[in-house]
């Protein structure tokens, strides 16, 4: 059996992998990776390192050229799949090249959303979501960059701005149009502790605020607020969310919304062609985030290997803040925007001395979400415990700092 995936991202190397433990016999099953970009499988979540340091895509790799070798798994630089042909089972490469396969994986991730702003084609204005560019970006905050701006007050927003905080540079912005700084994983308390965090590192933020237009001739020299506040920024990064890459699986007859649509086997409407990572909608949500991708993998490798037995259950977001000095876990069901909080129960507690918060969210007896910032004390206890029967008595027991 012959299986291609598309993407090296973490989706595709960990179906790669899961397949290659359950099949160890290169002669039985041919894996192959094919990616676009240049390099290896490496760690996306820390691109914004890149900003502010001198580190390369090696460093970042998580796995190195051997570990490819030992298992046998073909990977495929610089090679950019521009069709899928389900009739006869072959991918065409850009360039001309065909490929053949028995089962398929699309891998491929996503791109960032583009704010659809006035002049934001402007030099200096940038997203991030690959080596390119993150190293771009390095270059013009080491050209006379003195002040940067990152809109959106996301997990990767925050990581970003935390690590051009190292630049050289003489101010940091942050602009959310939300209320408050992690609007999917925080509530208000635990947002306002973390907003006096994150000021301490030395960055401005800026709450419920919309951007109207940027300024500059041929790049960036700033930008103006729709309450009409101007800033001036040299370099921008745009961190408002991700956009599946669906135009593959679309021009191929693949069912697509959000994302690519797929059953509990993680299967797409043809029964050759799997989905892990970013690209999957199930149940109508697409969660774009590590521990989804990890759950994809072991799933999707068993029903390649005809154990189709194995379905996905869905997973439960977990997030974990990256940055420096700042403890951050958020799992499950923590915000309550959408009205029906009373239909949970709620045990809390705030120190705004030591920065800590904790939350608690329990429905039918099941602790369905928490929110630990400030310590780590009760981590490996919360990823225990999320999901299956708790008790009130428990909780509180936990609560005793």
């Amino acid at each position: 059996m012959k299986v291609i995936i598309i993407g090296n991202g973490i989706g595709g190397v960990m179906v790669a992998s899961k397949l290659r433990t359950q099949e160890p016999d290169p002669a039985k099953l041919e894996i192959d990776i094919y990616t676009r970009e240049a390099f290896e499988y490496y760690s996306r979540i820390r691109l914004p390192e890149i900003c502010a340091t001198q580190m390369s895509a090696e460093d970042l790799e998580v796995y190195k050229p051997e570990w490819y070798k030992k298992k046998n798994i073909q990977v495929f630089k610089n090679q950019e799949v521009v069709k899928i042909d389900r009739a006869t089972k072959q991918l065409l490469l850009k360039g001309g090249k065909q490929e053949k396969y028995d089962k398929l994986v699309l891998a491929m991730g996503s791109d960032s959303f583009k704010l659809p702003i006035k002049n934001g084609e402007l030099d200096g204005i940038f997203t991030i979501r690959e080596y390119g560019d993150a190293d771009t970006i390095r270059r013009y905050i080491t050209a006379g960059t003195k002040h940067a701006i990152v809109i959106g007050g996301g997990l990767l927003g925050l990581e970003a701005a935390r690590n051009l905080r190292k630049a050289k540079i003489e101010t940091l912005t942050i602009i959310e149009i939300f209320p408050r700084l992690l609007p999917r994983q925080l509530d208000e308390e635990g947002a306002r502790i973390l907003k006096k965090i994150i000021e301490r590192l030395g960055c401005t933020i800026i709450l419920g605020a919309q951007v109207a237009e940027f300024t500059g001739d041929r790049r960036v020299k700033g930008l103006r607020l729709k309450d009409g506040r101007e800033l001036p920024a040299e370099t921008v990064l745009i961190s408002a969310g991700i956009k599946p890459r669906i135009a593959l699986a679309k021009e191929a007859g693949l069912t697509v919304n959000k994302g690519i649509v797929v059953d509990d086997h993680l299967r797409t409407n043809d029964k050759d062609i799997f989905v892990a990572g970013d690209l999957v909608e199930f149940q109508g949500i697409v969660w774009g985030i590590i521990p989804a991708a990890l759950d994809h993998a072991p799933i999707i490798a068993n029903n390649i290997l005809g154990k189709d037995h194995v379905t996905y259950k869905q997973t439960i977001p977990q997030n974990t803040l990256k940055v420096v000095g700042i403890n951050l876990t958020s799992m499950g069901k923590v915000t309550f925007d959408d009205g029906h909080e009373n239909e949970y129960m709620i045990i809390k507690k705030t120190d705004d001395t030591k920065e800590r918060y904790e939350k608690y969210v329990v429905k039918d007896g099941k602790l369905v979400g928490s929110i630990l910032l400030g310590s780590k004390d009760n981590l490996s206890w919360l990823t225990q415990k999320i999901g299956k029967d708790i008790t009130e008595k428990e909780i509180k027991d936990r609560l005793m700092w």
